[in-house]
């Protein structure tokens, strides 16, 4: 397992804090650990995991499509947009992969000398907007599946539709319990500050609405979908982008400010530019 970090993660880390306020030339390398994935890390590898994860996603999409050939099923009800489902999820797992990865390699560089601080529990989170974007978008999606399959003769795609949308919690849910259980990987206060806000972001990257608007490809090829459903489905995936968003920028104006600390080695200082 590499333990150092790349020059292209301190590179990225140093963006990452002065993008929040804090202006370093070279982090510390429990830092570049952390954050240097998260601002995109080294780009070969980043674009070598990821056709890994889309080629597997991809794979299991065509499976999924295999089920049209089961008894009593009429494979071209099934709705379109399910590859996009797949491939929303192979985004995901594969920066989710990376994040997992280099915090292990951070909770190992720690050791003994890790901070000791309980992790934050679910009311501590500025999480409402998201959790409504996620019940918007798995809750209600299924609802509206559900009502599609009972109350139409659309019922393969209702079924087809609403297991692509488990896939997406499924993977959503787990990403956000292991970002929720990760204990808090820190050695000084500085760094602590630090695990806080990536533990808020971290969050963004299991957006649930991700999985709102792949539906919308099917309004926009076959039409495969119950016939009056499509304004629901719009409304549906517009909500849940809505909620979403806004509980993105609500985040970014009222994002915790970093205190001041060792972060690495500073920049030097520059007339008449304050730090």
């Amino acid at each position: 397992m590499r333990s150092e970090p790349s020059r292209g993660e301190f590179v990225q880390a140093a963006v990452w804090l002065g993008k929040h306020g804090v202006r370093v030339g070279i982090p510390t390398p429990l830092l570049a650990a952390r954050l240097g994935v998260r601002a995109g890390g080294d780009l070969r590898t980043q674009l070598i995991r990821l056709a890994v994860f889309l080629a597997l996603a991809v794979a299991a999409a065509v499976g999924y499509q295999c089920l049209q050939y089961l008894p009593g099923v009429r494979g071209v009800e099934m709705t379109e947009s399910k590859i996009l489902y797949f491939v929303v999820a192979g985004f995901q797992l594969a920066f989710w992969f990376a994040i997992r990865r280099q915090d292990r390699q951070a909770a190992h560089r720690l050791g003994g000398r890790r901070l000791d601080r309980p992790r934050p529990s679910w009311r501590e989170l500025p999480v409402g907007w998201f959790l409504a974007s996620a019940a918007v978008t798995f809750a209600g999606g299924a609802a509206l599946g559900i009502t599609m399959f009972l109350a139409t003769p659309y019922k393969t795609y209702a079924w087809s539709w609403l297991g692509v949308l488990a896939l997406g919690g499924v993977v959503s849910g787990v990403i956000v319990t292991g970002i929720v259980r990760r204990p808090v990987l820190a050695e000084d206060e500085p760094s602590a500050a630090v695990d806080a806000v990536v533990r808020i972001e971290d969050l963004y990257l299991a957006m649930p609405s991700y999985y709102a608007w792949p539906v919308l490809f099917d309004l926009l090829t076959g039409n495969r979908q119950p016939p009056g459903s499509g304004p629901w489905l719009i409304g549906y995936a517009g909500l849940a982008l809505a909620l979403q968003i806004v509980g993105g920028l609500r985040y970014r104006r009222y994002r915790p400010a970093l205190p001041p600390g060792d972060y690495g080695v500073p920049l030097p200082a520059q007339p008449g530019v304050a730090r």
